[in-house]
C-alpha cells in the first residue's frame, strides 16, 4: 500500500492537535526561572546558572535543580509520586513544593523544582547492563500506580508516538518516514500483557553514584505492559548510540517482546514524522529514519 495512503504527507486530524513549542515558549525557557519561582523555591539567586543539557533550560544553584513545566498535570503526579519513594534500590529526585504551599500543583509560573540527584549520566552502551538494572528496579517500584488520568489528554508529539503505536491513531510525516512506519504496521499484532505505569525514556536518564543505587530521572509517565520501557531503551541505543543489534536478544522480555520492539519504533516515529513535515528536525532526528532502517530490518527478520 502506498505510505500516502496509510497516513498523510503534510497534516493529519489524528496530529493536527498536538501542542508544539512555539517562539514564545522557547524565550521563557531561555530567559530562565522567574522571580516568584527562584523565591518560592528557596533557591539561591546568587549561585543560579545553567546547568549543560537539557537545551540550555535546566539551572541549579548547587542544591535545587529548576525545570520548565510541560504538562502541569503531569508534573503534579510525577512530584506526588517521588515525594513518598521508598525503594531502596533506584533514587529518585526529591520533588520541592513552593514556600507558600498554596498551588497544588507543584509548579510557579511554569517551573518546578527538585533537589540535587547526585550522579554521573550512566554511559550508554557500556553500561547498558546498569541501565536495564535501574530500570527493571524503577518499574517494579511503581508496579501498583494507578492509570493517571492525565494520560487521556497530553497532547505533546510523543503522546502522538504512544498512540500511534497502541491506538491505532494514523500517522503524519515526509514519505520516507511514512515508508517505514507503514512497514512496521503491516507487522503488528495483539499484545495480551497487563499494563502498567511505565517510564517513557529510560536510557539516556539513569544517573550512576558510587557506592550507591542508581537514580532515575526524567520521567514523562506512560501506561503500557512494562516490557515496552526497556524496548524503547534498547531500540534507542541501537539505533542512536550505534550498540549492536545482538543486544535485542539480550534484553528480551518474553513471547511478546518483538511486538513490543515494534510499538517501540513506531512511538519514535511518531514525533519524527510531526517534526519532519513542519521542518523542526533537530540534532539526531534528522537522521532518525535512515538510521533505523537497519534496526526496522532486524527486528522484522524476527516475526
Amino acid at each position: 500500500m502506498d505510505p500516502v495512503t496509510r497516513g498523510r504527507i503534510g497534516g493529519s486530524s489524528a496530529a493536527g492537535n498536538l501542542r508544539l513549542l512555539d517562539e514564545r515558549d522557547w524565550e521563557w525557557r531561555r530567559r530562565g526561572p522567574t522571580p516568584q519561582a527562584v523565591r518560592e523555591f528557596g533557591v539561591r539567586e546568587d549561585a543560579l546558572r545553567r546547568l549543560p543539557g537539557g537545551a540550555g533550560h535546566v539551572w541549579t544553584d548547587g542544591r535545587l535543580v529548576l525545570k520548565p513545566v510541560g504538562c502541569v498535570p503531569e508534573h503534579a503526579w510525577v512530584c506526588e509520586v517521588f515525594a513518598t519513594w521508598v525503594s531502596d534500590e533506584v533514587r529518585v529526585p526529591e520533588p520541592i513544593a513552593p514556600k507558600d504551599g498554596a498551588d497544588p500543583r507543584w509548579s510557579i509560573e511554569g517551573w518546578g523544582a527538585h533537589v540535587f540527584a547526585p550522579g554521573r549520566d550512566a554511559d550508554l552502551v557500556r553500561e547498558l547492563p546498569l541501565v536495564k538494572h535501574a530500570s527493571d528496579a524503577f518499574h517494579h517500584a511503581v508496579e501498583h500506580l494507578p492509570r493517571p488520568a492525565f494520560l487521556d489528554t497530553r497532547d505533546d508529539p510523543w503522546a502522538f508516538g504512544d498512540r500511534l503505536a497502541w491506538e491505532d491513531a494514523e500517522p503524519e510525516g515526509d514519505a520516507p518516514t511514512l515508508e517505514v512506519i507503514r512497514r512496521l504496521q503491516d507487522s503488528l499484532r495483539p499484545v495480551g500483557s497487563r499494563s502498567q505505569v511505565i517510564h517513557g525514556d529510560i536510557l539516556p536518564n539513569v544517573l550512576v553514584k558510587t557506592g550507591g543505587p542508581p537514580a532515575v530521572i526524567d520521567w514523562p509517565p506512560y501506561f503500557r505492559p512494562v516490557g515496552t520501557a526497556n524496548a524503547v531503551a534498547i531500540t534507542d541505543a541501537v539505533t542512536f548510540r550505534d550498540a549492536p543489534l545482538a543486544l535485542l536478544d539480550a534484553w528480551e522480555t518474553g513471547e511478546e517482546w518483538n511486538q513490543l520492539l515494534i510499538r517501540a519504533l513506531l512511538y519514535r516515529l511518531g514525533p519524527t514524522g510531526v517534526f519532519a513535515v513542519r521542518n523542526r528536525l533537530m540534532g539526531s532526528l534528522v537522521r532518525h529514519v535512515e538510521r533505523v532502517r537497519p534496526v526496522v530490518d532486524a527486528i522484522l527478520s524476527r516475526c
